[in-house]
């Protein structure tokens, strides 16, 4: 269920009336314009909200030596887009066209306006979260992936910009655009892989982080001092609590070492979570969550892999892979699990390069119109393979069970024994990988003896998952498989103590969704849990609080 590009576009250019200025004036700096002032540059420093009382302004990019117009606001519009809520710098600059006067409001100052004054909070979130979803549509030239379309660096950068709705265009090396786009950034040496950011710096094979930071992605981990809850892992669980605390006062800080979403946020589509009876892709509802976690005044960032987790000086110390510190007085653990590989000798060499471990339009793309193959039994496994099947010529889903309705919901399975294009493997596996820079073909052992090989364009590999948890050893009790065990006892803060379904071993440390021992893995009940788990989350602060009292 989502919106025409008509609606969207309809939404993202709203006029404010003269009562909706009014309440914004006390948080701006009402300034005269000149034709041709620079209000804010693109990469320089956060942007401003800019409201225009009278005259013109425009958006434009500069990517590529000229200015190429994005929008236009007249009087009673405005320019701004969700990096006054993210943090993270312009993707564009905004220039004076026709001399006015402008309200400039610090992006400090429009988070507050959004979260005190919700008549205006509704109109800006709106906007901003539709003006993003049209520069990713537009593939924005703020960014610049330039490499061989099927190499699996360009792959895995894609799959990270894409999934954190960052706005991109792809490039092939030869392209007279991207020729001259590496030679004006400086470019020098041979690279698999450049991201050029904002047509000015030229990065060469460079990770996610480091794209990130180039971004001002890393923005939302410079504390100044300890928050009061970190959320480590943005899957629904992760969101939903990040959501639920940020909206109830605390200030909340949520990493992920992937992507916006987790797991879930890589499913093409989700069709039993309530509310969307038409269905919702993994992506599209974590997009939903972020901004709503933003609107609260939580901050969010990726790419950040938590590799430690400690107590020190009466806060908890959580360590990221960057050697940054967070610290906080509470934290949720939401990391997840993730997808078993297949364990198969030459796996390695194809990973990206054919060998996928989620199905979103980025996959779908490179597979379109030829034969496939998933791997798996469960929901997951079911929503790729028709999903898959509008686009590839046929889709081959191998599950190592009898019967795929003892994992997969019931009308997942009735439409896949339905659909023309599908075949199932029941007891079958796939035994061998073949290709050469990348794959080509898969053996699949098939349960009545035959060993089918058959050409495809994508391997998608959904058996099972280990939670992600490596890096809590020795913290807190872990089960034998590696969950998080739960079910402490709280503090009480003159009450009576509270036993609670998510508290750890470590008080003050609770865990939800996939990676806690037992729970129950759906996104409804990931969600579930996020959102209940901020009570015991408060609970356990108002305790060492009034103990801190006490001891002073």
């Amino acid at each position: 269920m989502g919106f025409s590009l008509e609606e969207v576009s309809r939404q993202a250019f709203p006029v404010l009336t003269s009562e909706q200025i009014a309440l914004l004036r006390p948080f701006g700096e009402q300034r005269a314009t000149r034709a041709g002032d620079v209000i804010f540059e693109a990469g320089q420093g956060r942007p401003s909200l800019v409201i225009v009382l009278a005259g013109r302004t425009e958006i434009i990019d500069r990517t590529d030596g000229t200015d190429q117009f994005i929008s236009g606001a007249g009087s009673g519009e405005f320019n701004g887009e969700l990096v006054l809520l993210t943090g993270q710098t312009a993707y564009a600059t905004c220039i004076v066209r026709e001399p006015g006067e402008v309200l400039v409001v610090p992006a400090t100052a429009v988070q507050e306006a959004i979260e005190t004054i919700p008549a205006i909070g509704d109109v800006l979130v709106t906007a901003f979260s539709a003006r993003r979803m049209l520069l990713m549509n537009a593939a924005g030239a703020s960014l610049t992936l330039i490499g061989p379309r099927n190499s699996a660096n360009v792959l895995h950068l894609e799959e990270f910009v894409t999934r954190n709705r960052i706005p991109h265009r792809w490039l092939a090396p030869d392209d007279p655009v991207a020729v001259s786009l590496l030679e004006r950034s400086g470019a020098q040496g041979d690279a698999g892989v450049w991201a050029v950011v904002r047509g000015q710096k030229a990065l060469a094979d460079p990770t996610p982080l480091y794209l990130a930071k180039a971004l001002g992605l890393e923005l939302a981990v410079q504390q100044e001092r300890p928050a009061d809850l970190i959320v480590v892992g943005t899957g629904p669980a992760g969101l939903s609590a990040a959501v639920y605390g940020a909206s109830e006062g605390l200030s909340t800080i949520a990493v992920d070492d992937i992507a916006i979403g987790g797991q879930a946020g890589a499913s093409s589509r989700i069709e039993n979570y309530l509310g969307f009876p038409t269905g919702i892709s993994g992506g599209d509802l974590a997009f939903r969550a972020e901004v709503q976690a933003l609107k609260f005044g939580a901050k969010i960032t990726v790419p950040r892999r938590a590799t430690g987790l400690s107590s020190e000086g009466g806060f908890f110390v959580v360590r990221l892979d960057d050697k940054t510190d967070l610290r906080g007085r509470g934290v949720i653990i939401a990391t997840g699990a993730r997808y078993r590989r297949l364990g198969l000798p030459n796996q390695d060499a194809f990973e990206g390069a054919g060998l996928f471990y989620a199905a979103t339009e980025l996959e779908a793309r490179l597979c379109r119109d030829a034969e496939v193959v998933v791997v798996g039994g469960g929901n997951s496994a079911g929503q790729a393979a028709m999903f898959l099947a509008n686009t590839a010529k046929s889709v081959h889903l191998v599950y190592r069970g009898p019967d795929l309705g003892s994992s997969m919901s019931h009308y997942l399975v009735s439409r896949l024994e339905r659909a023309p294009t599908v075949r199932i493997h029941t007891s079958s596996e796939v035994s061998a990988l073949h290709g050469d820079e990348r794959l080509r073909a898969v053996t699949i052992q098939c349960g009545t003896g035959e060993a089918l090989t058959t050409s495809v364009g994508g391997l998608f590999v959904m058996i099972g998952a280990d939670p992600c948890t490596d890096w809590l050893h020795g913290a807190v009790d872990l089960d034998e498989r590696g969950f998080v065990v739960t079910g402490a006892i709280i503090p009480g803060n003159g009450a009576a103590p509270m036993l609670s379904p998510f508290q750890t071993s470590l008080p003050g440390v609770f865990a939800v969704g996939d990676v806690r021992s037992g729970s129950v893995k759906r996104v409804a009940s990931a969600v579930g849990e996020g959102s209940v788990v901020v009570q015991a989350v408060h609970q356990y602060l108002a305790a060492t609080t009034e103990a801190e009292l006490a001891v002073t």
